[in-house]
C-alpha cells in the first residue's frame, strides 16, 4: 500500500523520472518513431515504377529520381538509424526535413490531410532535441569518448526566444509556397539551424566577440 501511495504521489505531483527512466522513454519513442515511419518508404518502393515518371512534381524542384531517392533515403534507412539507436540526430534530421518538405506539399489541404506529417515533424524535432537515449547505438559506440560540457549555453532567453520566433515565421512563409523549389527547401535548412542554435542555447558570435 506505501509503494502504491508514493506511486501515486509521483504520478500527480509530476515529480521528473529517473535518468533511466527518461532514457528508456526516450529509446521507445526512438524506437516508435522510426517503426511507424518504415511503411511508408516500403509504400514507395512497391511502386517505385509510379514514383519515379512523377514524385509528387518534384516538391523541391531537384528532379524526380533524386526527389525519390532522397525520401526513400530517410523513409528506409534513416527510419531503421533510429530504431538501432545510429547516429540518432542525424537520421532525425533527415527525417525532420522529409517530413517539413510533406507539411509544405500539403499545406493547404484539410487539416486531417496534413496533420501527419506535422505530427512527425514534431516527433523528428525531438529525437533532434533529446538525441538516442541511454539504450542506443550511439551510447554503445561513443560512451567512452571525452568531450566537452555538451550542456555549454552562452545565449539568454531572449536571444532563444526571437530565433524560436524567426523559425516560426520562416516556416509559414515557406509552407504557404511563397518560395518553390531548392530555394524552400534552403530556407528549410536556415530554420532547422536557428532551431537547433535556441533549443541548445548556442551563439558562435558570442564566443568570438567575448575572446576579442
Amino acid at each position: 500500500m506505501k509503494k502504491l501511495s508514493e506511486f501515486l504521489i509521483c504520478f500527480f505531483k509530476n515529480i521528473p523520472a529517473s535518468s533511466d527512466a527518461q532514457s528508456a522513454a526516450v529509446s521507445i519513442f526512438r524506437i516508435f518513431a522510426g517503426i511507424m515511419m518504415l511503411p511508408y518508404g516500403w509504400s514507395k518502393i512497391q511502386n517505385y515504377g509510379e514514383l519515379s515518371v512523377n514524385f509528387f512534381n518534384d516538391p523541391i524542384g531537384i528532379g524526380m529520381l533524386p526527389s525519390l531517392w532522397l525520401t526513400l533515403f530517410a523513409q528506409i534507412g534513416c527510419a531503421a538509424m533510429l530504431i538501432l539507436g545510429l547516429q540518432t540526430r542525424f537520421a532525425a534530421f533527415v527525417l525532420f526535413i522529409n517530413m517539413a518538405v510533406a507539411t509544405k506539399f500539403h499545406f493547404f489541404d484539410p487539416f486531417f490531410v496534413k496533420a501527419l506529417p506535422i505530427l512527425f515533424l514534431g516527433m523528428y524535432a525531438f529525437l533532434m532535441v533529446s538525441g538516442g537515449g541511454k539504450f542506443s547505438l550511439d551510447n554503445l559506440i561513443f560512451r567512452n569518448v571525452k568531450t566537452e560540457n555538451s550542456a555549454r549555453s552562452n545565449m539568454n532567453i531572449f536571444s532563444r526566444s526571437v530565433r524560436i520566433a524567426v523559425c516560426f515565421v520562416l516556416s509559414w512563409i515557406v509552407f504557404s509556397n511563397a518560395f518553390s523549389g531548392i530555394f524552400s527547401f534552403l530556407i528549410l535548412a536556415l530554420v532547422f539551424a536557428l532551431f537547433a542554435s535556441a533549443i541548445y542555447g548556442y551563439c558562435p558570435i558570442t564566443d568570438i566577440i567575448r575572446k576579442k
